[in-house]
């Protein structure tokens, strides 16, 4: 926990109090049920406005996309106001999510890798103002954007790519770096760990995911910084399920050797090992642990819901909506 003074400490503890209370606006199971039992589009918008986590926006919004983005939007000006200026760079950890795929897409089209249906990403939540990168991308303006991302513009525009994987593969490292960046400064070990576990999963789940026989093109898209040596899931002689209950993800081992084909209880076990992490910022009083457990809680959140909507506006069926679905990340400080 981090050390505060007694007005950064008094702040802190107002802010524990408030996401206590905020907590009881997020979503339960039976919200999540409840709207994949809708028959279509305009049923599930309707149910969308009855929501708890929705009766503090703006009521006359009647659009799911709408409603969604003032959700988003609800969040980080709760956390914006509850949490000390000079702590709110931790939440760059969450809101980054947003800037890389713009960033990957600027770098793509300075390159000529765009094709003329491409479209930017136009992300609810971001870090830098896009408006300000694409400058710099295009004409090495770099106004007050931080250090790091112009000399990492400014490397990949001088570097001869021509595979778009390979760029996009440079952009989530310069993402995983920026995260762990932000984590450390934060001074918070359980922020540190979880990002550290973020990386793992999306190594882990790569490396399933890839036949062996793509084994180079798997170490093309495997992130540094994490718990887990990424070149140890890929190693010769060893398997994944003795690497990762190396790491001390016994569960998801289990899962890994007992059931190799179940994607749904392996995807559950990669996620819960995000979600304790976030389970135990909760319980942390005069930090800004329990903030961005509720700022992480409510966005996975929101990314589910919009993932429902996206599901109703395309008329699939509740059976099918539930299969590509993101796991639920409940507002509880336990994980069973």
């Amino acid at each position: 926990m981090l050390s505060t003074s007694p007005i950064i400490g008094q702040r802190f503890a107002f802010a524990h109090g408030r996401t206590g209370v905020l907590q009881q606006s997020l979503l339960s199971q039976s919200d999540i049920d409840r709207l994949l039992g809708t028959h279509d589009r305009h049923e599930a918008e309707q149910v969308l406005t009855e929501l708890k986590f929705t009766k503090l926006i703006d009521q006359s919004l009647r659009d799911a996309n709408a409603i969604i983005h003032a959700c988003e939007q609800w969040v980080r000006r709760e956390v914006t106001e509850m949490c000390p200026a000079d702590k709110q760079p931790v939440f760059n950890i969450l809101w980054l999510e947003g800037d890389l795929p713009v960033l990957a897409y600027l770098l793509k089209k300075s390159k000529g890798m765009t094709s003329g249906i491409s479209i930017q990403p136009q992300p609810f939540y971001h870090v830098f103002d896009h408006t300000v990168l694409a400058r710099l991308i295009e004409t090495d303006e770099e106004g007050e954007l931080p250090v790091e991302l112009v000399s990492f513009v400014r490397s990949v525009r001088a570097d001869d790519i021509d595979d778009p994987r390979a760029l996009d593969a440079r952009v989530s490292q310069f993402g995983a770096d920026m995260r762990t960046q932000y984590a450390k400064k934060s001074g918070s070990k359980i922020i540190t760990l979880f990002v550290a576990h973020l990386l793992d999963v999306q190594n882990i789940r790569t490396a399933l995911r890839l036949p062996t026989d793509m084994s180079d093109e798997a170490h093309m898209h495997m992130l540094k910084g994490g718990s887990v040596k990424p070149q140890s899931l890929l190693a010769a002689g060893s398997t994944i399920a003795a690497q990762v209950r190396i790491a001390g993800f016994y569960d998801l081992a289990d899962i890994i050797e007992k059931t190799p084909d179940d994607t749904n209880r392996i995807e559950q076990a990669l996620d819960d090992i995000v979600a304790q992490d976030i389970a135990a910022m909760w319980n942390v009083i005069l930090s800004i642990e329990p903030l961005f457990a509720f700022a992480a809680t409510a966005l996975a959140q929101i990314r589910l819901l919009r993932a429902i909507t996206i599901g109703k506006r395309n008329n699939l069926s509740p059976q099918d909506i539930k299969k590509m679905l993101p796991a639920f990340l409940s507002a509880s400080h336990y994980v069973l």
